[in-house]
């Protein structure tokens, strides 16, 4: 996609979308950026930072998609350079919000009225505000499923929980990986303080740092609800698997007698009794006998 430029008095946003060998020429002669902000840009993806120079800010920002059908996580790279005049936003990709808040901007006299007013900072707010906004939709999806293993752990069909547990907990440790650095970033940046920026702007970054931290602490709620979640499930299990081993132990050792009779006459050779045609209902009796004697006792002691 071409340069876009949108051009108001003393203020210009360059929207830049795939980023060509030309644009990255028109970068290096129109613009002194630090090399290595150039390299980040046409290299591969990076962690969301700000770099503050003296004359200009340099913002790199993961914003992650999370696909419901199936069920990963994407993650998309903006770069933003800000200075007193002028605003580039960068992207390998078209990235819908920004492309509408672009437009918006650029067909609306009363919006080119505002940032004409008060400056590339608010433009920076509005941008973030839009891009940002729209990439949590794990959150609404995390507390359906969280909801459905708590449900299903009532009714007793933990077993079939297992993998669902884990892509919960994967989802979450990767949508952390990426908010975490994304967090130190707009926290900074609600904190600047530099001289090409107007002040009075940058009260707006402190409601992009409360939203973050909105969705920090969200994530962090889920991860130790589905952590609590997993060990009761665990728990569940175990103490199932506890129950059967031992229902089992206990026809083994009550069977066991019978197997011995059956092993000790089967021998060839002479054994008592063994001439007495109804003897062997006796010896069966008897340690029938013995079994029911045995599981009451086991049952009575609330063993079984």
């Amino acid at each position: 996609m071409p340069l876009k430029s949108l051009k108001k008095p003393n203020i210009v946003w360059h929207y830049i979308t795939g980023l060509a060998n030309e644009d990255l020429e028109f970068l290096k002669t129109n613009f002194k950026f630090h090399p290595l902000d150039l390299k980040d840009c046409a290299g591969e993806v990076q962690r969301s930072k700000i770099d503050i120079y003296n004359n200009y800010l340099f913002i790199v920002l993961q914003l992650p998609s999370f696909d419901q059908v199936r069920k990963v996580v994407t993650v998309d790279q903006c770069y933003i350079f800000v200075a007193k005049n002028y605003i580039i936003t960068i992207t390998k990709n078209k990235l819908k919000s920004l492309n509408n808040i672009f437009y918006k901007i650029a067909n609306s006299p009363k919006s080119q009225e505002n940032i004409s007013s008060q400056g590339t900072g608010y433009i920076l707010y509005k941008i973030l505000d839009y891009v940002l906004s729209g990439r949590w939709e794990i959150i609404g999806y995390l507390e359906d499923k969280v909801q459905a293993v708590e449900s299903h752990i009532e009714s007793g069909q933990d077993e079939k929980l297992v993998f669902q547990i884990a892509l919960l907990r994967r989802l979450i440790l990767q949508f952390k990986s990426i908010l975490d650095p994304q967090r130190l970033t707009i926290n900074t940046l609600s904190r600047l303080k530099v001289s090409f920026l107007d002040q009075e702007t940058l009260v707006y970054f402190d409601d992009l740092d409360d939203f973050i931290e909105k969705i920090f602490f969200s994530l962090e709620s889920y991860r130790d609800r589905i952590i609590t979640l997993q060990e009761i499930n665990e728990s569940l299990l175990s103490y199932r698997t506890n129950k059967i081993m031992k229902i089992l132990t206990v026809f083994s050792v009550a069977l066991l007698p019978l197997t011995f009779l059956t092993g000790f006459y089967g021998m060839n050779i002479d054994l008592p009794f063994a001439s007495h045609p109804f003897s062997i209902w006796f010896l069966f009796g008897l340690l029938a006998s013995l079994i029911l004697m045995t599981f009451f006792i086991l049952k009575k002691k609330d063993w079984i």
